[in-house]
């Protein structure tokens, strides 16, 4: 039964979760369905329960305006970041900057090569094929040479953190800076610890254009992904000792001419050079 539930999430949960997520983005949708179950509820249901059935859609509708405010995104927000440690700002063997779209990305690849300018790290994981030509074009514009990687077989937290281990643990680099948001950052860097690796979390902050409503919902997408992927056991923590066994088994399902891309072949791609 167990294993039949972990199916069907490793399967349909992340595209639900972010179909969810824009549905709920409009409250005039949420409140008009919520207002038109409780129309129905008046008129299907016995005298009795009928005046229940209203308080229960109203009290709904009222959940769902709090969930949307500061009330609760502020500290929703907060409490996902208060259990990740700060960045130390040591070296690393690699900067991983994992994927967002949109505005919500900030300025993430910018700081990412900042790290590079600064001789933390020449190795740079970028998640995402467009992503990786934004880096490849910022970093020309700014005359840096990381030696760049792009994973572009990704889609999932677990599977980003799946492409790093055969990119990097199967080359002995484990210590890695992390680079996510805010929202986003424990769930990564649990599963990036999971496979074994060192992980230097480094937040990047939610824009300010971005506004509670989606800082909400995105939160509370991260709580939902956080019972999921401890239900599916990603946080199973590995030592870095077994990192190399980790890659070797992913190298299989991420093969290389496939799933990773060079600086170089992007430019190709993009015809950026």
């Amino acid at each position: 039964m167990l294993e039949s539930l972990r199916n069907v999430i490793r399967h349909y949960w992340p595209k639900l979760t972010w179909k969810l997520y824009y549905w709920f983005m409009d409250p005039q949708k949420v409140t008009l369905a919520l207002l038109v179950v409780a129309v129905v509820a008046m008129v299907v249901s016995k005298p009795r329960f009928r005046r229940k059935m209203v308080t229960a859609c109203l009290a709904l509708i009222a959940g769902y305006l709090f969930l949307l405010s500061p009330l609760f995104s502020v500290p929703a927000t907060a409490l996902l970041s208060s259990f990740v440690p700060a960045d130390t700002g040591e070296p690393a063997d690699a900067v991983v900057v994992l994927a967002r779209t949109g505005r919500i990305q900030g300025d993430r690849y910018g700081k990412a090569l900042d790290m590079v300018a600064a001789g933390r790290s020449s190795t740079l994981l970028i998640m995402g094929r467009a992503q990786a030509a934004e880096v490849v074009k910022a970093s020309d514009e700014r005359n840096l040479t990381p030696n760049m990687i792009s994973a572009v077989c990704v889609r999932t937290t677990k599977q980003e953190a799946e492409s790093a281990a055969a990119a990097l643990g199967t080359r002995g680099l484990n210590k890695i800076v992390l680079i996510t948001d805010t929202p986003h950052m424990l769930r990564a860097w649990l599963t990036f610890k999971g496979l074994g690796f060192t992980v230097m979390p480094h937040v990047e902050p939610l824009p300010a254009d971005v506004g509670i409503r989606e800082r909400s919902l995105l939160a509370i997408r991260e709580y939902l992904g956080l019972v999921s992927y401890g239900v599916l056991g990603r946080f199973q923590g590995q030592s870095s000792s077994t990192l190399p066994e980790v890659a070797k088994a992913m190298a299989d399902v991420f093969p290389a001419n496939q799933c990773f891309m060079t600086a170089d072949q992007i430019r190709q791609v993009f015809m950026l050079s």
